[in-house]
């Protein structure tokens, strides 16, 4: 007795090791698949993020789309988030703000429950940003502010930096130059780098251009002067020749003509050395407009030169207007007959201008040669001209105005239709969701009950059928005892009666130890998860009371009339079948010329269930066929995952696909769906007719 209690000791422990380094198995092998599909989403995600950058709109979206749909397969939060803000700036491009807020609340929800901050700051840096392009200033300053207020490890003082230039950008735009320098300021204190990177030389420009535009020429010219030292040391010259001419306006606008022309001239020196042909012609044009009142073959000088790149560019408008600069100057020099000549240049020009601005200055300059020469009728009707057109323009420009107000006042609109449809939405997921849960507690509860019913209605089948032959027992014993006493005078025969008796005894004794190690423990099991379940929603039902407490008196019943029960498995009937070596072959033998096969199988090396396999190779197999006979695919990628209770199956495509709301009824889907319905398996097919098919299944395995 001792030795057969210790040798049940031992093989219990045995079989929790055997358990524990299952268990330890298949959670390092989940570790592993999990790695591998991170980094799958997350490359996605980053080639999503290059076709934005380069416009690729369709490419971006699609991407994003399928990095969105794997990361919420396997809940990966993080590449989820990340997606959902790709695809925001999607719909910033279709101009459908809707849709824009609603992906970026689902990114931000997101990363707030996995309290990743770094996410969250990308988020409202992403909303400020798409608030700024639709020019909603005051609501993209509330989100990169909502950036700045994240106090957490992970936010390093190089990001904060570059909010507060984010939000000094804002109010430069908006005319609020004191708040602009504050946050310029607060960028260059938190952005402390041993070596300057570009950021800092971008806010020294920055300032430069705020204090310039506030009429602070001293602090603007400080600004200016350190940029341009830092461009000079990265050997920059684009930037120096752009801060030359930064530095020429602002002398400029200062009246320190000396200066102005001096750093107009380096500009157009380094512009000449790189090539840049168009703010080449700008510089000349700064120039000449200083020379107009000093020197005059040097101003018509800087003019020819800035025409030639314009007649290149067969630019009307600007040759026009270097005609009439000319004219002006011939005509301040007394050089009636070219000023004409120039002018003529400057009309013929203008017809194919069409400018209000150029026009206007050809009447002006008309009246004026038209007065000199004292033809006082045609100064008139030029000056009349000169009027109308100056009417247009000031026109033209109070429509631009309007067209201005009218806009603000469609985003306010906008904006507002926006806001009441997050109400909404959000009013609408709340119920929706309030509902599901009620409805999922009910199912649960019912289920469970219908559940134990059946339990209880299978053992009383079973006692019945235990005392039906406990009786005829009985009866055969009977039957043996009174042959017995009949049969006294014959020893052979009452050694056989006893051998009868002995083996039904020994079968009484079995069915007795079957009742007592059996069906005990497997009613002790039932009632310990049926006392589990919640008292409160027990008592609120009387008729679920009453059932609860009569399916528990029935449990008592049977428990003490029953102590042990052993639990035997029949083994499979089916012979082995090794699913991995099967999809491995299977895979060998579709591939050709005009198919490439990629296959990846996980965790498949020790599964014995013979019923799944086979189960999962015909899925397969149907899967595939549908993929020789439609798709028209070059590209099949078959991936098999084993994870801890279940099987994941996806089957992608590159093929010409279809659209999966018209192939909802189709007989092909049917018969899949219904497949995987008869084990409580899961189908997910994202499919569309311009591009490939992704079929992904879950099949439970236990």
């Amino acid at each position: 007795m001792k030795y057969t209690i210790n040798h049940k000791i031992i093989s219990i422990l045995s079989c929790v090791m055997m358990l524990s380094t299952c268990f330890v198995g298949c959670k390092q092998e989940k570790v592993l698949t999990t790695t591998k599909h991170v980094q799958h989403i997350d490359s996605l995600n980053i080639l999503a993020f290059d076709f934005l950058r380069k416009r690729a709109w369709e490419h971006c979206y699609t991407l994003a789309k399928k990095a969105d749909s794997l990361a919420t397969l396997h809940t990966y939060k993080k590449g989820q988030a990340k997606s959902l803000r790709i695809q925001a700036h999607y719909w910033n491009n279709k101009n459908k703000l809707d849709s824009v807020f609603r992906v970026l609340k689902q990114s931000e929800q997101l990363e707030q429950s996995n309290k990743n901050y770094k996410g969250l700051l990308a988020v409202y840096n992403t909303k400020a940003l798409l608030f700024k392009k639709n020019e909603f200033y005051d609501d993209a300053l509330e989100n990169y502010k909502k950036g700045l207020a994240i106090i957490d490890s992970s936010i390093t003082e190089k990001q904060q930096s570059r909010t507060h230039v984010n939000i000094a950008n804002v109010y430069t735009v908006t005319g609020i130059y004191d708040s602009a320098v504050y946050h310029y300021q607060k960028s260059l204190l938190l952005n402390k780098q041993e070596v300057i990177d570009r950021q800092t030389i971008v806010t020294y420009v920055n300032l430069g251009n705020v204090y310039s535009l506030s009429n602070n020429y001293k602090l603007a010219e400080f600004y200016y002067t350190k940029a341009l030292d830092h461009y000079k040391e990265k050997a920059n010259i684009v930037q120096e020749a752009k801060l030359y001419n930064n530095l020429g306006a602002l002398f400029y606008e200062k009246s320190d003509d000396e200066k102005s022309l001096a750093y107009f001239k380096k500009s157009i020196a380094l512009k000449e050395k790189i090539g840049d042909s168009f703010q080449l012609a700008r510089g000349y044009l700064n120039i000449a407009e200083l020379y107009v009142e000093r020197d005059a073959d040097l101003t018509i000088n800087y003019l020819d030169k800035a025409a030639l790149y314009f007649n290149a560019q067969k630019d009307s408008s600007y040759i026009a207007k270097i005609h009439i600069s000319k004219a002006t100057i011939y005509q301040n020099n007394n050089q009636i007959k070219k000023a004409k000549a120039e002018l003529a240049k400057a009309l013929a020009l203008s017809k194919n201008a069409s400018n209000l601005t150029v026009e206007r200055y050809l009447a002006k300059k008309q009246s004026e040669f038209a007065f000199n020469e004292g033809n006082y009728k045609k100064a008139y009707e030029y000056q009349l001209v000169y009027e109308v057109l100056n009417d247009s323009v000031f026109n033209e420009q109070k429509l631009w105005e309007m067209a201005a107000s009218e806009k603000e006042y469609h985003s306010q609109v906008k904006k507002a239709e926006i806001s009441l449809l997050e109400k909404d939405r959000a009013l609408a997921e709340e119920i929706a969701s309030r509902k599901e849960s009620e409805n999922k507690k009910l199912y649960a509860y019912l289920f469970a009950f219908a559940i134990i019913l059946c339990l209880v209605v299978i053992i009383a089948i079973y006692f019945y059928k235990l005392k039906k032959a406990a009786n005829q027992l009985a009866e055969q014993q009977k039957i043996v005892l009174k042959q017995k006493i009949q049969n006294l005078v014959n020893d052979q025969e009452i050694e056989i009666i006893n051998a009868t008796l002995s083996a039904k005894k020994k079968e009484k004794e079995e069915i007795s130890k079957e009742l007592h190690n059996n069906i005990g423990s497997l009613l002790t099991s039932v009632k310990f998860h049926f006392q589990a379940f919640d008292k409160n929603i027990i008592e609120e039902h009387e008729g679920t009371k009453k059932l609860y407490e009569k399916t528990n008196q029935i449990l008592d019943n049977v428990t003490d009339e029953v102590r042990n029960i052993s639990h035997r498995f029949d083994k499979d009937p089916i012979p082995d079948f090794n699913l991995e070596n099967a999809i491995t072959s299977f895979s060998k033998k579709i591939e050709n010329q005009q198919l490439k096969v990629s296959t990846t199988i996980h965790g498949l090396e020790n599964f014995e269930n013979s019923q799944i396999s086979i189960f999962i190779f015909r899925i397969l197999q149907e899967l595939v066929n549908n993929v020789l006979k439609h798709a028209a695919a070059s590209e099949l990628s078959i991936n098999i995952t084993r994870n801890t209770d279940q099987i994941n199956m996806m089957v992608e495509d590159n093929g010409k696909g279809f659209d999966i709301q018209k192939e909802e009824s189709g007989i092909g889907l049917k018969n899949l769906k219904k497949q995987l319905a008869t084990i409580d398996g899961s189908c997910h097919i994202d499919s569309n007719e311009s591009r490939g098919t992704i079929i992904n299944i879950d099949i439970p395995i236990q």
